[in-house]
């Protein structure tokens, strides 16, 4: 792309300052204003969306030019080596994952002023070797390492020449042979002596990691697990690394006594298991010495670490709502955008009866999914549309230096456990389109949503996100009586369960209008929150996570909500039940849906089939699809209104649900492929609507929103509104004379139910509110 661009978070509050970090293709002007993104494209493969500029945010024309990006994992450590120091001896731990990777790989080495000086690395077939100062092999052992077995390197350095060994380490009694059998061959070699009265810094995992104004460069990194790192001058040691202390952060320990510690960049993956791991425990707290590696990968990536370009001050009065920060350079072709999204939320608690949770996890898992790039790629989802990829999707594969998604391998073959938001993530654009069916998916689909709420409800919501949700758990939904869900809120953290789970508790309403949420155990780092971990295992997944390894640094067992005990049916009536991406459906009512105390939510709808249409897939159910099943954990008492007609062979069983395989294993044989609508009344006197399916939203702007998915939603909403906190469910009442708290979500819905579909005829593109002069 010509121009390219990321912020230092994702969301803030009017009057705050963001960062707008820049890259172009060669040195020129851009121009950058705010925009307000007011809804999503109607050509499910076009690239339109309605926006409208914030004139009173101002225009900005910085010079820019191209940025690098560093990927790849280290440690550092800064002033290991005294002055003067004529003998060392480095030695290390190392489980490689491509020994023989074509290039050279810096494992353990010294590093002064001017560069490197010394470094025990592996060269292009695997082999340990010893690198002076300029990168030269002074000596190297002829038997290359293997991957996955583990090493013991050891190079010694002195004024009369230098010595270099391996030693292969047998396994863990309990996880393989007995130990007892013939002592480990050691390999070495002898050669000339490397200068290092210049060395100063240790580098772990890279050959060099120079500092860069706010950012460390690592170069010439390793794949692999590495353990004790540890280098002595003489017979004194200088340092020596517990990497087992501390997994959450970045500081890695040195137990030699000096306090030298080191830091790790670009967020390696930690709490993996060691060279001794016995297979005896499964969680790092149990048994510290047993996991003691580092699992370092040249393709990881924290922060991409650019220049800011501009700071924006956001308006005082600028209203909640998704926003971008619009770039625009000129090419020989014509001008290049990018839109790099920002989430305004509310200046000061809740200012509306409603508030979107937009699903930053959900986009940050996704942030820059590589799949359709990877060798081996069998471009066939399962929907009989050729598979090709969009001008994003595209640039992605241009542009590996902007890092991988949670659903990618690193080149190692291990599975990406984290994603950053500081750094371009063009699958999060206002444009994006999905290759997987060339329609909108994650925030492009969620504008269709925005829309829909600009048209019924003006400004009468609120939006912030996951990230926002995670901070401030406690007070965030605080006053407002309805939380809306995006088109796939898939990943969560404790905090934000427990907070979604405490407004139900206090009397608020639900409306979960996506697919596939609530599913994967997500972790946020302290440290970097910007940062996100997931540690894949049991349910529908890309990878695996490995053995012994599945608890997240900061110590929560990681996988499926379900095996934490907190299945997405238990706060949302329905769970994963497939996926697919063949045509959509809609969904024909139950005979439950006729009982008189559930006549409000079909108010106005006289179609027995709901949403058999839509801009995503044709039909409200499609994509990933949740159903009602009490043996999974939904309520006894959520009722399920309405369920998908019956899914083509191109959608398949959740594998969390197969418990053995059998030829029945097809969506009209087993029937549990489907989405539901369900509802549930709460004690507290709040209530849960769910959608069951990503595809929900695409099919609220159907025929200018003149729709029975429309209709529908628009009913649930107005109930839900017209709530007290603790009183009696409005489903049992009077709907129309209910009281409520605020009047601008209800009287938005009101007029949309009262007039019928004429209020659609005066929408016009992109309204919504008012925007600072």
């Amino acid at each position: 792309m010509h121009v390219l661009g990321y912020l230092d978070r994702l969301s803030a509050r009017p009057g705050e300052q963001v960062r707008c970090m820049i890259s172009t293709a060669r040195r020129q002007r851009v121009t950058v204003d705010l925009i307000r993104l007011t809804d999503g494209g109607r050509d499910p493969g076009g690239p339109g969306f309605a926006h409208e500029r914030v004139t009173g945010a101002g225009e900005w024309t910085p010079t820019a030019d191209r940025q690098r990006t560093w990927p790849g994992s280290c440690m550092h450590a800064a002033d290991v080596v005294p002055a003067g120091t004529s003998e060392l001896t480095l030695s290390v731990l190392a489980g490689p994952t491509t020994a023989a990777a074509g290039r050279v790989q810096g494992v353990l080495g010294l590093t002064g002023e001017s560069g490197p000086v010394a470094t025990l690395a592996l060269d292009e077939l695997g082999r340990p070797c010893l690198l002076d100062g300029g990168g030269r092999p002074v000596l190297r052992l002829e038997q290359p390492l293997s991957d996955r077995r583990w090493y013991r390197l050891t190079a010694r350095l002195t004024p009369r020449g230098s010595r270099l060994t391996s030693v292969l380490l047998p396994p863990p009694p309990a996880r393989g042979r007995p130990a007892a059998g013939p002592a480990p061959r050691e390999r070495a070699a002898e050669g000339p002596a490397i200068g290092v009265e210049g060395a100063r810094d240790v580098v772990l995992a890279a050959r060099e990691c120079p500092h860069d104004g706010r950012r460390f460069t690592p170069r010439e990194c390793f794949n692999g697990k590495l353990e004790r790192p540890a280098v002595a001058g003489g017979d004194a040691p200088l340092a020596e690394w517990a990497l087992e202390l501390g997994p959450a952060g970045s500081r890695t320990v040195d137990v030699s006594g000096r306090e030298r510690h080191g830091t790790l960049v670009n967020l390696p993956h930690r709490a993996v298991t060691g060279h001794n791991w016995s297979g005896r425990r499964l969680d790092f707290r149990a048994a510290p010495e047993e996991y003691g590696a580092v699992h370092f990968h040249e393709d990881d990536l924290a922060d991409a670490g650019w220049d800011t370009s501009v700071t924006l001050t956001l308006p005082e009065r600028l209203p909640s709502g998704v926003y971008a920060v619009r770039l625009r350079a000129g090419t020989p072709e014509g001008e290049a955008a990018d839109h790099i999204p920002l989430i305004v939320r509310p200046a000061a608690g809740a200012e509306a009866s409603a508030v979107l949770l937009m699903p930053t996890f959900t986009y940050l898992a996704y942030a820059n999914e590589r799949t359709i790039h990877e060798p081996g790629f069998v471009p066939d989802t399962g929907s009989g549309q050729r598979v090709v990829p969009g001008a994003h999707d595209r640039a992605i594969g241009e542009h590996p230096e902007i890092g991988k998604s949670l659903y990618d391998r690193h080149t190692d073959g291990s599975g990406v456990a984290h994603s950053s938001a500081l750094r371009p993530i063009l699958s999060m654009r206002p444009d994006y389109r999905t290759w997987m069916y060339g329609g909108p998916r994650h925030l492009s689909a969620d504008l269709l949503l925005i829309g829909w709420l600009n048209s019924r409800l003006g400004a009468g919501f609120d939006v912030v996100c996951d990230h926002d949700l995670h901070e401030d758990p406690a007070g965030l939904l605080a006053g407002y009586r309805v939380v809306l869900t995006a088109s796939h809120p898939e990943y969560h953290t404790t905090r934000t369960l427990d907070a979604l789970q405490g407004h139900l508790d206090s009397g608020g309403c639900l409306a979960y209008l996506g697919g596939n949420g609530f599913y994967w155990v997500t972790t946020v780092h302290e440290e970097s929150p910007h940062c996100i971990e997931v540690r894949r295992s049991q349910g529908v997944r890309a990878w695996e996570i490995e053995p012994g390894e599945q608890h997240h640094t900061n110590g929560e067992p990681g996988g499926l909500w379900h095996w934490r005990g907190r299945p997405p049916h238990a706060l949302t009536g329905v769970g994963m039940s497939g996926q697919g991406w063949g045509e959509g459906r809609g969904y024909a009512r139950t005979a439950a849906s006729y009982r008189p105390e559930w006549s409000w939510v079909f108010d106005g709808i006289s179609e027995e089939t709901i949403g058999d249409f839509g801009l995503i897939l044709g039909g409200a159910s499609g994509d990933e699809l949740d159903s009602h099943g009490v043996e999974h954990g939904s309520p006894a008492d959520a009722v399920v209104l309405a369920s998908s007609l019956p899914h083509g062979t191109a959608y398949q069983l959740a594998v969390e649900r197969v418990w053995s395989i059998s030829p029945d294993l097809t969506p009209t044989t087993r029937g549990e492929v489907r989405s539901d609508l369900v509802i549930r009344e709460l004690e507290s006197g709040g209530a849960v609507f769910s959608a069951g399916s990503i595809s929900f939203v695409g099919s609220l702007p159907h025929n200018g929103y003149r729709n029975n998915v429309s209709r529908l939603l628009s009913n649930v909403l107005r109930n839900f509104a017209g709530r007290t906190p603790g009183g009696a469910p409005a489903a049992r009442t009077d709907t129309h004379t209910h009281t409520h708290t605020h009047t601008d979500m209800k009287a938005g819905v009101d007029a949309d139910v009262n007039a019928g579909t004429d209020a659609d005829a005066r929408r016009t593109a992109g309204a919504g509110p008012p925007l600072p002069a």
